[in-house]
């Protein structure tokens, strides 16, 4: 086996399964019920992410008219929303941890039977027949359930019955999953170049379209609906970052097409930059709100 199929066979699951853990030690069951203190801030980002986000990818896929291959690579991106990454950035922009938290575990346990279809959905459009893979979409969800929904389970589980040791590695554990997106980020482009160079402008403006999109009507739906400042924050941030491992893993290890994943792997990059901004704006109008209240 060489190093690249020993990547996308080995590496990318076990790393995700080291990220879910990871989120799942941060996760109780009184996380998963907090959706009926917040009906409608959970609500609103539910909605977002399982039918406003994959919505906006097809539309995006039908509006730039991209290679097939990067038409589904961006439907499959737009299906995989949140994870450990939204809820960090939500925590560094002092926003509500505990709604991003609600939002990613609901949706980790949805995604695993949305994702599968939103996929085939999108292939049967882009693709030829004769270039759809074999895609057997409850097998896939299965799979999908045991590198993502079981990690998590296994993280709440050690939660629940030994806190203090939960609490210790809940740090470490997000600053591996860092780290571990980095690798499959560096990874992922390296083997991807050709791919990438093939189609940079297509995958460039898809991606930043997807992107800006996601964050801005994220943003501006959450003012519309009057939700409190840090709620606004936190959906943009749910929207707005996407679930890179679990699309690369799909794209790599599930599908066995590596180039599905190549408009994720430029979307990291344009998501961080975006993020960042984001926070330093959130930050400041979050300062400027508690002093005003504290006047």
């Amino acid at each position: 086996m060489d190093l690249v199929n020993l990547f996308y066979s080995k590496a990318i699951p076990l790393g995700l399964i080291a990220v879910m853990a990871g989120m799942g030690l941060s996760l109780t069951i009184d996380d998963i019920k907090r959706v009926l203190t917040f009906p409608k801030a959970a609500a609103i980002g539910l909605s977002g992410q399982l039918l406003f986000l994959p919505l906006l990818g097809f539309l995006i896929a039908w509006l730039f008219s991209p290679t097939p291959v990067v038409a589904v690579g961006l439907i499959l991106l737009a299906s995989c929303p949140g994870g450990a990454t939204s809820n960090a950035y939500v925590f560094a922009s002092r926003a509500d941890v505990a709604l991003s938290v609600t939002l990613t575990g609901i949706c980790s346990f949805v995604t695993i039977f949305t994702i599968p279809l939103l996929v085939y959905l999108g292939m049967k459009i882009h693709f030829e027949s004769g270039e759809i893979p074999d895609f057997p979409v409850i097998a896939m969800a299965w799979k999908l359930a045991k590198l993502t929904v079981i990690p998590i389970i296994a993280g709440m589980l050690v939660r629940k019955l030994w806190p203090d040791i939960a609490n210790k590695l809940v740090e470490p554990m997000r600053t591996l999953a860092f780290w571990i997106l980095i690798v499959l980020i560096i990874g992922g482009t390296i083997s991807g170049w050709d791919t990438i160079k093939e189609n940079y402008l297509a995958v460039g403006a898809s991606a930043i379209a997807l992107n800006f999109l996601s964050m801005s009507l994220a943003y501006c739906t959450a003012r519309l609906f009057n939700l409190p400042l840090k709620q606004v924050i936190t959906i943009t941030y749910e929207l707005g970052v996407q679930n890179i491992a679990v699309a690369m893993l799909v794209a790599s290890t599930l599908l066995k097409r590596p180039d599905l994943s190549v408009i994720a792997l430029v979307y990291a990059l344009i998501m961080k930059t975006s993020a960042i901004t984001f926070m330093i704006y959130a930050k400041k109008v979050i300062n400027r709100e508690a002093v005003i209240e504290g006047c």
